[in-house]
C-alpha cells in the first residue's frame, strides 16, 4: 500500500498483488481482533451456530424448558463475548454453578 501511495506502483499492479494474498494472514488480523480467521473458519462457525440453533429448537419442541441459546444473536467470531448471555455461554461459562460443583459433577461422569 505504501508503494502505491508513494506512486511507485500503479493501481493495477496493487490489485494484482492483493489478488494473490491468502484468505487469512497478517493482513487480516486488524479486522479479526489479532487472530488469523479465514472464510473456511467463518463458514464452520456459521455451521456450528446453525446446528446449535437446530438442537435447541428441537429440545424445546420435545419439552426441555432449560434449553436456550447462549446469545440472542450469533457473535461475529467464536471468541467474542455475546452481548446478552441467555444460557451457558459460548464456551467456558459455568452458568449458575461454582467451580467446585462443576468439578464434582465432572468427577461423577
Amino acid at each position: 500500500m505504501a508503494e502505491y501511495w508513494r506512486g511507485d506502483i500503479t493501481l493495477r499492479k496493487l490489485r494484482v498483488l492483493t489478488e494473490g494474498l491468502p484468505q487469512s494472514g497478517p493482513h487480516t488480523k486488524a479486522a479479526t481482533n489479532g487472530i488469523e480467521y479465514s472464510y473456511t473458519d467463518s463458514m464452520l462457525w456459521i455451521l456450528i451456530w446453525a446446528t446449535w440453533v437446530n438442537t435447541v429448537t428441537t429440545a424445546k419442541a420435545a419439552g426441555d424448558k432449560k434449553a436456550k441459546m447462549p446469545a440472542d444473536k450469533m457473535p461475529t467470531y467464536p471468541w467474542t463475548k455475546p452481548e446478552k448471555s441467555g444460557g451457558q455461554g459460548i464456551s467456558g461459562d459455568l452458568g449458575d454453578y461454582d467451580q467446585d460443583e462443576v468439578l464434582d459433577w465432572l468427577d461423577n461422569l
